[in-house]
């Protein structure tokens, strides 16, 4: 998979921009004919050339109804138009009707990272992974502050409002991974520059060999890969880590077969993400714990000799390594 930034639109990008155009272009050309009449009628008006204001109409009799029609008929037809194809197009709003069956996916936004909760119960953070040419609605919520989710490449965006679901829908037609393409446009915190995310659109087979893989749920508060038969070791997320603590050790060297498990006390959520791995091992690249806070916790067997390196998605100062020996 190529780590590009595509330049593609959702399919109804060129609906919206179509009329876009028609507000500016039409509102120019409205613009152009009142100001040009403002400066004829100074002009020829000017108080050098007329001594005495003109009579736009008798006393008696219509006076000048025809410019008044032919301006009302004028300004009528062109916001006609344009209403006429803002009404039409609010059609895009929702889903059509006559496609396949869609995808939706929960999408939560917490300061600073963006969590997408699967129909089978998978999470992923900072990484939403769709099929290409399907619909996928994503439903769109907040647990702390005001947040916008907006994906760049599909031309959609949407605001994350904690104790609400807001939702928008999008068919991402061109496979590829679109680095960067999730951003926060709502400013949040501290970090708000940091709030992003990469869109992976996958074809479909790949997508559903993807999708069979991390089948199963991952929201547990308490999790474990593989099993604790051998020696143990205790990380811990300390209390103040939300607010600039590290886990504590940060950086561990233990021997094949340990069983690591990680022990949150602090009250923001946390979590473990795997970031790099040695090559061969059971735990994949991208491996997540579940949420965790107040005393859960999140245990791993660890095998393959090599360095282990992990953060948490939701605070990118907390970042550790582990060194497994043969």
């Amino acid at each position: 998979m190529l780590f590009l930034q595509l330049d593609v639109q959702a399919p109804t990008a060129s609906i919206w921009w179509s009329l876009l155009r028609y507000y500016l272009f039409g509102g120019f050309a409205a613009g152009t004919i009142v100001m040009g009449f403002m400066f004829y009628w100074l002009a020829k008006y000017h108080h050098t050339r007329v001594k005495e204001a003109p009579k736009f109409h008798e006393e008696s009799g219509w006076g000048n109804w025809k410019s008044v029609v032919l301006t009302l008929l004028v300004t009528g037809s062109v916001l006609g138009f344009v209403e006429y194809q803002t009404f039409a197009s609010t059609n895009l709003i929702n889903p059509p009707s006559n496609a396949d069956p869609p995808m939706t996916i929960n999408v939560t936004g917490q300061q600073f990272v963006w969590t997408f909760t699967y129909p089978n119960g998978y999470t992923s953070f900072k990484n939403l992974i769709v099929p290409v040419d399907q619909i996928i609605i994503l439903n769109i919520t907040s647990v702390d502050v005001d947040h916008s989710l907006n994906i760049a490449s599909q031309s959609v965006a949407k605001d994350a409002i904690p104790g609400q679901f807001n939702f928008l829908w999008f068919n991402a037609t061109t496979p590829g991974l679109y680095v960067n393409d999730i951003r926060c446009k709502e400013l949040c915190g501290v970090g708000h520059a940091l709030m992003y995310g990469n869109l992976s659109v996958l074809a479909q087979p790949a997508f559903n060999a993807w999708y069979a893989k991390v089948g199963g749920s991952s929201n547990s508060s308490t999790s474990s890969t593989g099993s604790a038969t051998g020696p143990t070791q205790t990380i811990t997320i300390p209390s103040g880590a939300g607010s600039g603590a590290n886990f504590t050790p940060a950086s561990i060297t233990v021997a094949s077969g340990t069983t690591v498990t990680f022990v949150d006390q602090d009250t923001p959520t946390h979590n473990v993400d795997f970031q790099t791995v040695p090559s061969g091992s059971t735990v994949a690249a991208g491996t997540t714990s579940p949420n965790l806070k107040d005393g859960s916790t999140y245990t791993v067997t660890l095998t393959t000799p090599g360095t282990y390196t992990y953060v948490c998605d939701y605070h990118t100062w907390m970042k550790g390594t582990i060194t497994v020996t043969g």
